[in-house]
């Protein structure tokens, strides 16, 4: 003000001011005196009002500063009263929650959070009113068409002049909660925690297969040492022979030790395979000709075959070893005597990513055109428990399981670049999907 004041008297010296002379009851130097101060005090009041429009012009600048700053903040912003109660939201916050802001205000947050994750923000709550400490949590929040969001939430302590009865009090305590929608972040941990479970299983297939392709080819070797002096002692001996039967007896379990082993080498992929072009609908065809007979009469089989589908490069045989075996455990899932239906579909497929896919990919694919197989049934079904350990190595839930089972599926599958996809609940039957690579 004194600068103000300095500055009109200069300005007033400056310009001058003029006196009547017919005033005689007022000296002509008093007059000029009063003059002067009247001009000052005019002036000093026009450079005020000037610096009045400065500081207002200022204050609409930080008002629009702080309107970008807070009300267009990527992040939600909450001013949140002892009680619970939300006494300020910026727009972020509106949008997430798709409510509009004078709806928000005095509503509880709690009720904008979801049902199952409400004790975690009261117990975060509780430790932050005790301690003062800032605490952040993740949470589920609901927005007002019903949907649910994952969120982070981050609270500091503050003193606002709101209180939360939509009363000025001044300094009151409140809580200031940023709100982050981290729903992307949650399903890439989710898609992160999928892949790192299915290269775990991988791994154990990997390592349990080396360990049997080993112990196969060992065995093998044996076998034939074993089988080669049973049949050379047989025809040594004769048939009529009275060791004879003792031979025969050797030979027969050698055989089937050396069936045992093939196993072991499908599980281990292991096997040669002779790789010529693949009609799956043929394979499929052919095994439900020779099933045919032996299908319960309370268990029907359904085929919906795709039409003009490629053909795929691999071991006919061996493919028709991994349909035959999912056919089969497909009738097994079924209560004797009770009815039930198994579904068999081929289509023609691009995956894109398939280690997304739902359900237990037990060999993720890599994208590209596959030819699938799916052998669905309206068994008795699996428990997530079961349905990971259904590919372990002479695994079984039958009161005597017969050799590898699908273990050798996996085997098989993996030599010819493809892959399965497991889908099973309790009660609800199952669905075994498996992928072979189209030709071009």
């Amino acid at each position: 003000m004194a600068e103000l004041r300095w500055r009109a008297e200069e300005i007033a010296n400056g310009k001058g001011v003029l006196v009547d002379d017919h005033h005689e009851v007022i000296s002509p130097r008093d007059m000029r005196q009063s003059l002067h101060e009247l001009r000052v005090h005019q002036i000093e009041l026009e450079m005020q009002n000037e610096e009045l429009n400065r500081v207002q012009a200022e204050l609409d600048t930080a008002r629009a500063r702080y309107f970008d700053l807070y009300d267009l903040a990527p992040v939600g912003y909450f001013v949140v009263s002892t009680e619970g109660l939300i006494v300020e939201a910026n727009f972020t916050a509106v949008a997430l929650l798709g409510v509009p802001r004078a709806s928000l205000v005095k509503q509880p947050i709690t009720r904008f959070i979801h049902k199952e994750d409400q004790d975690t923000y009261y117990l975060q709550r509780k430790r932050f009113l005790e301690t003062g400490k800032p605490y952040a949590c993740d949470l589920r929040m609901v927005k007002a068409d019903g949907s649910v969001f994952w969120a982070h939430l981050a609270a500091t302590s503050a003193r606002d002049s709101f209180s939360g009865h939509g009363q000025e009090d001044e300094q009151a305590p409140v809580d200031r909660v940023v709100v982050s929608d981290i729903t992307e972040r949650k399903a890439a941990e989710a898609l992160k925690a999928k892949l790192e479970e299915q290269l775990q299983q991988v791994e154990k297939l990997k390592t349990v297969g080396l360990l049997a392709g080993g112990v196969a080819h060992d065995f093998n070797n044996l076998l034939t040492v074993i089988l080669g002096n049973a049949n050379l002692a047989l025809m040594v001996a004769g048939p009529e022979a009275r060791l004879a039967p003792y031979f025969e007896a050797i030979e027969k379990a050698s055989l089937k030790a050396a069936d045992l082993t093939q196993q072991l080498l499908s599980y281990a992929g292991n096997e040669k395979i002779i790789p010529r072009q693949v009609d799956i609908n043929v394979v499929v065809n052919e095994i439900l000709q020779i099933i045919s007979a032996s299908v319960p009469g309370n268990v029907r089989i359904d085929c919906d075959l795709g039409e003009g589908l490629p053909s795929v490069v691999g071991d006919s045989t061996k493919i028709f070893q991994i349909l035959m075996n999912l056919v089969m455990n497909a009738l097994e899932a079924i209560p004797e005597g009770g009815e039930g239906v198994i579904n068999v579909l081929t289509r023609s497929e691009a995956i894109v990513e398939a280690t997304t896919r739902s359900g237990l990919s037990v060999l993720p694919m890599a994208p590209g055109r596959y030819v699938t197989v799916e052998v669905m049934d309206t068994g008795l079904g699996m428990t997530p428990e079961v349905a990971e350990r259904a590919f372990d190595p002479f695994f079984s839930t039958k009161f005597a399981g017969r050799g590898l089972g699908l273990a050798a599926v996996i085997g098989i599958l993996s030599s010819h670049g493809g892959g399965i996809c497991v889908r099973s609940e309790p009660g609800s039957g199952a669905s075994f999907k498996i992928f072979l690579p189209a030709m071009a």
